[in-house]
């Protein structure tokens, strides 16, 4: 599923026009129509507010689908969102959105998704990063960057940098704790702040580590989570059950070939 946020970058996820959608919610749909007729000085039918997001696929209000200019540019220039455009700057139209909307602006902002290996003076800092999200000692996380860093194993540790500030995480390990030693390698430690979480960050990080290790010829990989319907939308399938080590309870395992 593609992100709700639009090419301006407003969330599509909290658009009454799309949750009056989704939710089939008629009355929903009459409110929005008469808001908008209001605020745009034109007739809006209820029969008009149909969308299921900008970036979705899909239907689209008659205005998204082919009047709204910011979202035709975006398609003509192939742009994932005008985040990634080198105009957004200076754009009128895109700065009317960011005006008024904050968040908007927060949401475009462009990440930097890099291995380790690329920013190797970031060794210390991101060992304490994932320290202070997970709690296993420094040194562990040390141990293992080091090594990677030095090309003793090709199990690698990826970062996502919002400027210079790590955002978000992940590594792959041998085994993640589990019972299940044939399944490996695992990858471990996902994590995205909570201030960045809906922008795809995790998802891109996943992504990186696959393409990454199928050039090293390591695949399949394996993670474990309790999480349901998350890292399936990224091409990751339930595999089986494994005992966690020091839990109670059995974890599930995924795999991506």
């Amino acid at each position: 599923m593609k992100q709700m946020i639009a090419y301006c970058g407003l969330n599509c996820e909290t658009c009454e026009a799309r949750l009056a959608t989704v939710s089939r919610d008629e009355a929903l749909r009459k409110k929005v129509a008469e808001s908008w007729s209001k605020l745009n000085g034109a007739e809006i039918t209820p029969n008009m507010i149909h969308c299921e997001g900008c970036r979705a696929d899909g239907l689209k209000t008659p205005y998204c689908e082919a009047l709204c200019p910011i979202r035709q540019c975006a398609l003509d220039k192939k742009m994932e969102t005008c985040g990634r455009c080198g105009e957004k700057d200076h754009c009128e139209k895109l700065g009317a959105i960011m005006r008024n909307n904050p968040e908007a602006a927060r949401n475009l902002k462009s990440y930097i998704f890099i291995a380790l290996r690329e920013r190797p003076e970031l060794l210390d800092r991101a060992a304490s990063w994932f320290h202070e999200k997970w709690g296993v000692p420094k040194e562990a996380y040390l141990a293992c960057m080091t090594a990677y860093l030095n090309r003793g194993t090709e199990y690698g540790w990826y970062l996502c940098l919002d400027g210079e500030k790590i955002v978000g995480g992940l590594g792959v390990i041998e085994n993640d704790f589990h019972d299940r030693k044939d399944l490996r390698p695992n990858v471990c430690a996902v994590y995205t702040e909570e201030a960045h979480r809906g922008r795809g960050v995790a998802g891109q990080l996943l992504k990186l580590a696959v393409e990454d290790m199928k050039t090293k010829g390591i695949s399949p990989l394996y993670l474990v989570t309790d999480h349901i319907g998350f890292y399936e939308r990224y091409g990751w399938e339930f595999l089986c059950m494994a005992q966690g080590d020091g839990e109670e309870e059995m974890t599930r395992v995924y795999i991506h070939r």
